[in-house]
């Protein structure tokens, strides 16, 4: 699976795909995925892929984790979902 930048921000990236292991999401530089954006927590959220699945959980974030408008603490992610951190959205999209 893929996380797709809806709002195209300039952020460090647009797309970033799945892969083994953790990534953290936040506003701070040293996280995996970067989000310029001060509704973001610094270390907002961080995303688990173990073998063919992958899951989101809120780190304790100020504003929350929302997963298809429903605030989640750890959830499975499926393509077609969309993330909400802060003011920021992130689509699921299936690998290619």
């Amino acid at each position: 699976m893929t996380i797709n930048n809806t709002l195209n921000h300039k952020d460090d990236t647009d797309c970033v795909k799945l892969q083994a292991g953790a990534m953290s999401i936040g506003r701070a530089g040293d996280n995996d995925l970067h989000i310029a954006d001060k509704s973001v927590s610094s270390y907002h959220a961080r995303i688990f892929t173990y073998l063919d699945a992958s899951y989101i959980e809120d780190l304790g974030s100020t504003n929350g984790t929302y997963l298809n408008g429903k605030r989640i603490e750890k959830h499975t992610l499926h393509p077609g979902d969309v993330i909400k951190l802060g003011k920021h959205e992130l689509e699921i999209s299936p690998d290619n």
